[in-house]
């Protein structure tokens, strides 16, 4: 079900939205300007994997410190794709600098970052700067407080383009970026912003242990970020986009409620052909508690998921590492299939929960998301 909106509300929203195409386009000519030269970073489905994590929000672990409900989740994540020999990628806001200072931070998660450590030393990580620890866009800044734990090499992007490839075939790119870019109060206003956070939210989210975790405060904001991520990307045919930043999960441009409302129409038509059936029953009602559960966890106003068919579903978002009830999601890039994952699993074991595509769903091949329209 859309949400309707006032006619004013209707072209802020078009502004708005322009505003992040715009930035986006820019950040991606600027990427493309400095791969000149250089060897491309490749992804090859046939043998490369990836797990994509962001907004973690690591703090001084205190009350304003959103990442200590699921450091547990995130660190067994790590260790676990470390042995299966993952590419990390963290794409953004991976410590909240807007409230505390980068030592702070760093000395309050020296084992999550060790742990990230071993990627980097293995040559398999990436790391990414975003709006809350955009201090990473300075190589001193780098140099001074995460080089001593990383070691050598340590680069943090604020954007990358990975070519895809079949052996020596070229398929197209993946664009990661963290998606902060082109807003207001996380881009071009943001040095305000962390004024007001760090001095403002910072003590009153101490005291009272308040957390909304979400960059947005209404569903319109958030759903209309992603609808201007989505819209960039279907002018690039041969791209697909990985961002963060909205803590909302998006699989193939659709969120991940309205993913959910989809598997329960469908459920629903089945079991209205065979209304006995109680294994289909039971099916339909574990996928309605999954969706109350996400719509909790994310602040996602009842009937308000964006309810539209993407006719090109390039835009994939991560969501976040710091949900307030413990559990962290991301996307998994494996031997050529993309899915959304969710840390820990139903029964909390430290074990991947499969949430995109659903169980009853094909694979999802970044091949056949990538055919020319």
């Amino acid at each position: 079900m859309a949400v309707k909106t006032s006619p004013s509300s209707s072209t802020s929203q078009i502004t708005y939205q322009s505003k992040i195409s715009r930035s986006l386009q820019a950040l991606y000519v600027e990427v493309v300007r400095q791969e000149a030269g250089r060897p491309p970073v490749r992804y090859d489905v046939n043998r490369d994997r990836y797990i994509i994590l962001s907004d973690q929000h690591r703090g001084a672990r205190d009350r304003a410190d959103d990442f200590r409900h699921s450091e547990q989740a995130y660190n067994a994540a790590l260790a676990y794709y470390y042995r299966l020999g993952y590419h990390l990628v963290v794409l953004g806001d991976v410590e909240e600098l807007w409230k505390e200072r980068p030592a702070t931070v760093v000395q309050a998660y020296r084992h999550s970052l060790s742990l990230e450590k071993r990627f980097h030393q293995a040559g398999r990580y990436l790391r990414f700067w975003g709006n809350h620890d955009d201090e990473w866009r300075h190589p001193d800044a780098v140099q001074k407080h995460l080089a001593p734990i990383f070691g050598p090499g340590l680069k943090v992007h604020q954007g990358l383009r990975i070519q895809i490839v079949d052996g020596s075939q070229h398929l197209g790119y993946l664009f990661l970026a963290h998606g902060h870019q082109g807003t207001l109060d996380s881009d071009r206003f943001g040095h305000y912003s962390r004024i007001l956070v760090r001095y403002l939210y910072r003590p009153f989210q101490r005291l009272t242990g308040f957390s909304p975790n979400t960059p947005a405060t209404t569903w319109e904001l958030r759903e209309g970020h992603n609808r201007a991520m989505y819209n960039w990307v279907v002018r690039h045919r041969d791209v697909i986009l990985i961002a963060g930043h909205t803590h909302r999960p998006v699989f193939q441009s659709l969120t991940h409620p309205d993913q959910v409302i989809q598997d329960i129409e469908a459920k629903e038509a089945e079991l209205a052909n065979d209304p006995g059936n109680q294994q289909l029953l039971e099916e339909l009602a574990l996928l309605e508690a999954e969706l109350e559960w996400i719509r909790a966890q994310q602040k996602t106003r009842p009937g308000s998921e964006g309810g539209d068919n993407p006719a090109v579903p390039r835009y994939f978002n991560t969501g976040c590492c710091s949900f307030i009830d413990g559990k962290i999601t991301g996307i998994e890039l494996f031997e050529g299939q993309i899915r959304l994952v969710r840390w820990p699993n139903g029964v909390r074991n430290p074990r991947p929960h499969i949430l995109a595509p659903a169980p009853n769903q094909p694979p999802v091949w970044l091949r056949d998301i990538l055919v020319p329209l």
